[in-house]
């Protein structure tokens, strides 16, 4: 094999690569069927194209449409969301891009399309693994745009093969079974698309392509899939599961819990291992770098850097840099050096607050929010205002709005009087991305509409 391209499938061709849920019968697709599936889509590709706008929902075409255009040379766009305005602008900025679907989503007008919402993944047939060129663009991937404009990535398929490698170490336990992962996160952004699509090209992963939602859903498939099995979440999914599982005589066990996109409570960490007899793993990231560091949340707050990268810190503000990113990569994140392996995360350098002459964090009053124990979600903000001494606004939703007065009081104990948040506002959910994100301007438009209310 030559040094500067590698096999596309870097794992038996017989091992279970897939496990497809929604047929009424579930179906195992092994790796040699995969290449099959990824070869037939490829030819439905236009050739004088090079850009693809993956729209697919289920996991599993939107692991075969990306290896597909990988394999016609082509490279893949992971768009922040699927909105007509955001395919619209992509195809302006890369020429001639068309959009490859699964039927489930409204397309842009004068945009070419291919749908796989009637690709037949029960025909199998024989093709050959291939090589793919180390430097080749395999895709590009955008940022939620949580705190600013959505940012253009540039991933390589020799960056999406090393970091991957990287992560299956840190990330997995250690065992020759295959593990099957189950994700309540979308494919197309980089926590979802690190843990619960790539892996199985590199791992003895079995993806699963379903996206439950809600506890009972997730409760249900964890009883059908084959073990062991892992689950891929926020914490946002796994407060709400944890809450339903209480009433549960029994759970399934779970090998490995990976959770990511927000801060998770020690508390619950503590819980959902008791419960599942797992360990949950919180991984820290970025879209520019992807997965870098992890903790046990059961245990500590300090994050273990991944080996593989290397921090570089001046003060709290720290930079990351691996032998597979073009250039360093500037965090937004502050960060506490503890040692040459180990860091604290302190917050955002935009979460910095004064009131009444006092400064705080917005991340250490949020984290102060999250161990609260009949929160189910919840966020606090400090909108621009009039007032002569501003106030921290928190938007919550609680498990019964009689819990309201307490955790007014719980504020109260746990935080100076200057960043109680004042007035606590309940709503029914907030307005979070698939991915289990909040974007500042939606949850600032989010807050006036409360006000007018």
């Amino acid at each position: 094999m030559s040094s500067k391209t590698s096999l596309l499938l870097q794992r038996p061709l017989d091992e279970p690569l897939a496990w497809l849920s929604d047929n009424k019968k579930p179906t195992t697709v092994s790796g040699q069927q995969f290449l099959w599936h990824v070869n037939q889509v490829a030819q439905q590709l236009p050739e004088k194209s090079e850009y693809s706008i993956n729209l697919c929902d289920n996991r599993y075409l939107l692991l075969v449409s990306i290896c597909a255009v990988i394999l016609r040379k082509q490279c893949t766009l992971l768009p922040p969301n699927k909105n007509v305005a955001t395919q619209q602008d992509l195809q302006e900025r890369y020429n001639n891009a068309y959009v490859l679907h699964d039927g489930k989503v409204e397309l842009a007008p004068q945009i070419q399309q291919i749908s796989l919402a009637d690709f037949d993944l029960t025909q199998t047939g024989v093709a050959e693994n291939f090589q793919v060129d180390l430097d080749q663009v395999a895709l590009i991937s955008f940022t939620s745009g949580s705190t600013g404009f959505s940012k253009a990535n540039i991933k390589t398929w020799r960056t999406l093969q090393q970091s991957t490698q990287i992560n299956v170490r840190h990330m997995l336990p250690e065992q020759s079974m295959t593990l099957y992962h189950l994700a309540t996160v979308p494919g197309q952004h980089m926590w979802g698309l690190e843990t619960s699509v790539l892996m199985s090209l590199f791992a003895n992963v079995c993806l699963v392509d379903a996206k439950p939602l809600f506890p009972n859903d997730i409760l249900t498939l964890l009883q059908k899939i084959p073990s062991p099995v892992g689950l891929i979440s926020t914490p946002l999914h796994l407060r709400a599961l944890n809450i339903s599982a209480r009433d549960m005589d029994s759970v399934p066990e779970l090998s490995h819990v990976l959770t990511a996109t927000a801060p998770i409570q020690n508390s619950l960490a503590k819980e959902l291992e008791n419960r599942f007899n797992t360990t949950v793993t919180e991984v820290y990231g970025c879209s520019e770098v992807g997965s870098m560091a992890y903790r046990n949340p059961s245990q500590n707050d300090n994050w273990t850097q991944f080996e593989g990268l290397k921090f570089a810190f001046k003060g709290t503000q720290a930079s990351v840099s691996t032998n597979y990113l073009p250039e360093p990569v500037t965090l937004d994140d502050q960060l506490e050096a503890l040692n040459e392996t180990q860091f604290k995360l302190v917050g955002r350098s935009t979460d910095q607050i004064k009131i009444a002459g006092k400064r705080g964090s917005l991340f250490e009053v949020n984290r102060v929010l999250n161990n609260f124990d009949g929160l189910i979600d919840g966020v606090v903000i400090f909108p621009e205002q009039t007032r002569l001494v501003p106030r921290l606004i928190a938007l919550v939703v609680l498990k019964d709005p009689e819990l309201k007065p307490d955790l007014q009081n719980y504020f109260r104990e746990h935080l100076d009087a200057a960043f109680v948040p004042r007035p606590i506002l309940l709503v029914d959910k907030l307005p979070r991305e698939e991915n289990g994100k909040l974007n500042k301007s939606v949850l600032h438009d989010f807050y006036l509409s409360l006000k007018n209310d």
